[in-house]
């Protein structure tokens, strides 16, 4: 675990889902907000789709690292070729605060690192069509420490709620 390792996340309460044709599959302005607020200022960790993905590149106000096999160069973000590359960047730098923020398999290959959760749970109605999940939050490793009910702004918009977790 390292503690200055930390997820961000936007994902449906019941199954997990996060995301479909490498897109949110909601766009919740608040959570939007909430997710600028959190990282601003601080680095982001994300995969090449995922990046690829931002409707402005590279995220304002950040450090943007790009986990990515491919040998690319990418304006304005760095590139990284492995979890190890993250780890050993993470442990050189212990005052940085780096927020993982996808997609599903960079969650899933940084889980066993992080400290911390910073997740919007989203309420489903009905099963939503995805295709990227988030890991599963073991209540016997996590904590949730914080919680807060999100505006909801219009009927079309689920109910969600941005929670806290922390490593036990």
């Amino acid at each position: 675990m390292f503690k200055n390792i930390s997820m961000i996340v936007a994902m449906t309460k019941k199954t997990n889902a996060i995301g479909r044709k490498n897109d949110m599959l909601y766009h919740l302005p608040e959570d939007l907000k909430y997710f600028k607020q959190t990282t601003s200022g601080h680095t982001i960790v994300v995969g090449y789709n995922t990046y690829m993905s931002f409707p402005k590149r590279p995220l304002p106000n950040r450090k943007n690292i790009v986990l990515t096999r491919k040998d690319r160069v990418l304006e304005g973000a760095e590139i990284f070729h492995s979890v190890e590359d993250v780890l050993n960047y993470a442990k050189k730098n212990p005052e940085e605060q780096i927020f993982i923020a996808g997609g599903d398999t960079i969650y899933k290959q940084f889980m066993e690192y992080a400290s911390k959760l910073f997740v919007t749970l989203i309420d489903e109605n009905e099963t939503v069509d995805a295709e990227a999940y988030f890991p599963k939050i073991d209540e016997k490793v996590w904590e949730k420490i914080q919680e807060r009910n999100g505006e909801n702004s219009s009927n079309k918009t689920p109910d969600y709620c941005f929670t806290v977790w922390e490593r036990r």
